[in-house]
């Protein structure tokens, strides 16, 4: 990808066409029955009563947290999925950036962001700016997509949409460690959980296919090379039934040490 790309527009443009996508394909991806959003949701102590959840979307999260007695804020950029996320749900929900929270110092229990942490960047902008929202002991938990642990079994169809895409899904910032270690440093927050799980989505039909496609990230790519990988699931469904497109999630968990206690970050 070219040096410089707007990033920005990209991404203002994708949720402004495509808002809820992101849902429509997580809340549909399973492993051992749960959803990225549940498994996201189980990083959170029962007893925090105030959480942000960055980059809400159409608020999936934010519905997957919500317990009663205890408020979910739901914080996104982008209008259109707040939009969305008002219908499904009453929130609250705040217009802000994730780099500049209209929030005070050591107000809340936890922060949560499904997908958020490859999109608002730069890493140790945003972990600061976490870390100064965090209560001490609170949390700050995040889901991404990443390689490990798929099996080469897995890959089969991925390859066969890539192939037909001939470009791979991009993001703004890292899917793997790199990046999120060094950007702890200084903000006050330990890492305290790295894990890794496998999640599939099934597609089954024609719809299947366009909304797996459109919910990539893909800022180079055309949009005659968008239908043809469609147009491959598509024929593949029909020929083979179901067809299962594996996906890797990494949960990252870190936590706001009580300053008395502080000792090294990493």
């Amino acid at each position: 990808m070219r040096k410089g790309f707007d990033w920005a527009a990209y991404l203002r443009g994708f949720h402004d066409t495509t808002p809820g996508v992101t849902e429509a394909v997580l809340s549909r991806t399973l492993a051992g029955g749960h959803t990225p959003y549940r498994w996201l949701a189980r990083a959170v102590s029962p007893r925090a009563q105030l959480i942000v959840d960055l980059a809400c979307g159409s608020g999936a999260m934010s519905r997957e947290l919500a317990l009663p007695g205890r408020t979910v804020l739901g914080v996104d950029l982008a209008e259109s999925e707040l939009r969305l996320a008002s219908e499904r749900s009453e929130g609250p929900w705040l217009c802000a950036d994730g780099l500049a929270l209209p929030l005070a110092d050591a107000s809340v229990d936890a922060v949560v962001s499904s997908m958020g942490a490859v999109v608002i960047q730069p890493a140790h902008a945003l972990f600061t700016e976490v870390g100064r929202v965090l209560r001490p002991g609170g949390v700050f938990a995040f889901t991404a997509p990443t390689v490990l642990p798929l099996h080469p079994r897995d890959l089969v169809t991925s390859l066969g949409v890539v192939g037909r895409l001939r470009s791979l899904p991009r993001f703004p910032g890292p899917t793997e460690i790199t990046g999120y270690k060094d950007a702890l440093i200084g903000t006050g927050l330990r890492k305290v959980e790295d894990a890794r799980e496998r999640y599939h989505f099934e597609v089954a039909t024609p719809q299947d296919a366009e909304v797996i496609v459109s919910a990539l990230y893909l800022p180079t790519t055309s949009a005659r090379r968008r239908a043809a990988a469609v147009e491959w699931l598509v024929d593949r469904t029909t020929k083979e039934g179901p067809v299962r497109i594996s996906l890797a999630m990494r949960r990252f968990v870190v936590l706001k040490q009580p300053v008395a206690t502080r000792g090294p970050e990493l």
